[in-house]
């Protein structure tokens, strides 16, 4: 009877947990997975959303994608823009983190008061923060120009527009790298500081033979979510430059746009989803199969270093 009265509870506590998370279910189903799923059955299709016909043709979306220049001219180079402004924004947004999270733990004076400032970008409004970034950037009346005393057009100048919005993507991103990185840093043991500063090493080589070991997972975790969040780029294109001048800004979540929201092919624009999700996917997996091992290891050595 014991026994049976405790499974009972078990039940029920099983039932209102799922009732808890219902909600959530029910979104992630209806606004997530069925999106999902239909965009990968239309991305076989030739449908126009202007028109309610809707022929299955097979893989041709995807093959005149790599193969018409005509029709798709811009996928090539929307793939080229996308890699470049990656490279431009996942090592600096690398580096700066480490530099700003290290002083941060360095207890300096106004450690809250940074640690608030450098997240205010990651919760203001995307439009905000481009209309904020655009303004500065203005040839005639911009900020950085009134400092610099000159007149570039950072955003109408093909040599400088991408480089621009990856300044402002690194900025922007800043604040929620810093903040988890600096959780990870407050979390490494500090007998390992200690052991390397009898050891003789200047603050330098604690930083990088101490530190960044102990952090790779983190590390790890920001370089993911920084490339994901590259190949996605879109929002400060659009409203920043419109993928100009002469296409520099125009990245891959620009043409997806083009496609459907402009030329109305939503078979197109749901196949060049499907292969940034490849693409993504890609990048993922060799990361994952590359980075971990190393992470673990140096975990490993300076474990037993410590240890010592």
């Amino acid at each position: 009877m014991k026994t049976k009265g405790l499974n009972q509870k078990k039940i029920k506590d099983n039932i209102d947990g799922y009732l808890f998370i219902l909600p959530l279910i029910i979104y992630f189903i209806v606004f997530q997975l069925l999106p999902i799923l239909m965009a990968f059955g239309i991305s076989f299709t030739n449908w126009n959303i202007l028109s309610d016909e809707m022929k299955f043709i097979g893989f041709q979306n995807y093959y005149q994608l790599f193969t018409d220049r005509l029709i798709y001219p811009y996928f090539y180079k929307s793939l080229l823009v996308t890699f470049e402004y990656m490279l431009l924004t996942i090592p600096a947004s690398v580096i700066i983190t480490l530099i700003v999270s290290a002083m941060l733990c360095s207890k300096i004076k106004g450690e809250r008061f940074f640690k608030t400032a450098f997240y205010v970008p990651s919760v203001t409004v995307g439009v905000a923060v481009a209309a904020m970034w655009k303004f500065m950037v203005d040839p005639s009346f911009g900020l950085i120009n009134q400092i610099l005393g000159t007149h570039i057009s950072f955003l109408g100048d093909k040599g400088t527009a991408l480089l621009t919005l990856s300044v402002m993507s690194v900025w922007g991103g800043l604040g929620y790298n810093t903040l988890i990185m600096v959780s990870a840093m407050k979390n490494i043991d500090t007998s390992l500081y200690e052991a390397a500063e009898i050891d003789g090493a200047n603050a330098f080589k604690r930083f990088i033979h101490v530190t960044i070991p102990g952090v790779m997972p983190t590390l790890f975790f920001i370089c993911i979510t920084s490339m994901i969040g590259s190949f996605q780029a879109f929002d400060q294109m659009y409203l920043m430059t419109g993928g100009g001048p002469e296409h520099t800004t125009f990245t891959y979540m620009y043409g997806v746009y083009n496609q459907a929201f402009e030329y109305y092919n939503i078979g197109t624009a749901s196949a060049m989803s499907y292969i940034l999700f490849v693409i993504i996917l890609i990048f993922t997996f060799i990361q994952f199969k590359v980075v971990p091992q190393r992470v673990d290891e140096g975990q490993g050595k300076q474990k037993k270093g410590g240890s010592k």
